[in-house]
């Protein structure tokens, strides 16, 4: 269950004093106070899983379940006017453990829906505070600090109690109309269980990767309002080098009904000290489907080919840094 409100912050304004402006995409925004907001979503969560083979007991081993409270607030300031805007984003989550008792956690948080203490019991509650500064300058966009890319290569997931984040520099520029072009650098992340942001990376079924940072970049083209294409590349470093491109296209049938489809490709391979072993991947996918109103229905096909010379790599994400599935 979901409890998700907006509100301005035009409320809170004040007078702002800026400098001369030009006729530029900044002189649109209203203010720093003016254009901020504050998202407080209420995240009701009920994890099940559930791998016994003739246990009895649900304590027996395969077995977890957890079912916790998470309050997750985000303020996104606007910007000051002026050829350079300056802002500031800023985050405050916690969460709350309902019940996961005689020993339904899942021992060492296997599937990571609160964090453990050594004995493998949940915490009752823990927290995550952060925040990143940014600049606007005509169409480019900066953050530095805590931030949560949404990418092919690199995405801060959300299917657990809270999100994850990454620490870092990222860059969007939408100069060209149709097309958004970005890009960063990302040092350390914070996983879903944990209150600490400068942790290790990880990624699906691998665990934690001892690697310096991950850089990425690509972008998003929209050749119509039907028809759109996507090319990104990233790195972890001395892990793997990771290549997309993908398509995405609609067809409208009449004012409610389309068609929809998209094919997906994924090239990785090892890099540098190789930390995930040796491989040589490709990742293909595509699916075709029809949308009447607010529903869908969609056929998918994904197949993988390539080597898998370390147990790591039984399985690429295709969204690299992605948390483990459920």
């Amino acid at each position: 269950m979901v409890n998700h409100t907006k509100m301005s912050m035009a409320a809170l304004a004040v007078v702002i004093g800026s400098g001369p402006s030009m006729v530029l995409a900044q002189d649109k925004a209203e203010g720093f106070i003016e254009d901020s907001s504050l998202t407080v979503l209420n995240r009701n969560f009920y994890f099940n899983r559930d791998y016994r083979k003739g246990q009895s007991s649900p304590t027996g081993n395969g077995y977890s379940e957890a079912w916790a409270q998470a309050i997750i607030s985000k303020f996104e300031s606007g910007y000051t006017q002026g050829t350079v805007g300056f802002g500031i984003d800023a985050f405050a989550m916690i969460g709350l453990k309902l019940d996961t008792g005689d020993g339904r956690n899942g021992g060492n948080s296997s599937f990571d829906v609160l964090p453990v203490d050594s004995d493998g019991q949940a915490q009752d509650e823990y927290t995550k505070v952060g925040g990143a500064a940014k600049v606007r300058a005509f169409d480019t966009e900066i953050k530095i600090g805590d931030v949560f890319p949404a990418t092919p290569v690199v995405a801060a997931g959300d299917s657990r109690l809270l999100p994850e984040s990454f620490r870092g520099v990222t860059a969007t520029n939408t100069s060209i109309e149709g097309l958004s072009v970005q890009g960063g650098r990302l040092h350390a992340m914070s996983q879903p269980v944990s209150s600490d942001l400068r942790e290790n990376f990880a990624k699906f079924y691998a665990g934690p990767v001892n690697s310096p940072w991950i850089a990425y970049g690509g972008g998003d083209y929209a050749l119509n309002q039907n028809l759109s294409v996507s090319l990104y590349s990233s790195r972890l470093k001395d892990a793997w080098n990771q290549y997309y491109a993908g398509t995405a296209w609609t067809y409208p049938l009449m004012d409610d009904l389309s068609l929809f489809g998209g094919l997906n490709y994924y090239k990785a391979v090892d890099e540098g000290k190789q930390l995930l072993g040796q491989f040589d991947n490709n990742i293909w996918s595509g699916r075709v489907g029809v949308k009447l109103g607010a529903h869908s229905v969609a056929l998918s096909h994904q197949r993988n080919n390539g080597t898998r010379l370390h147990s790591y790599n039984d399985y690429l994400s295709p969204i690299a840094m992605e948390q483990k599935a459920a």
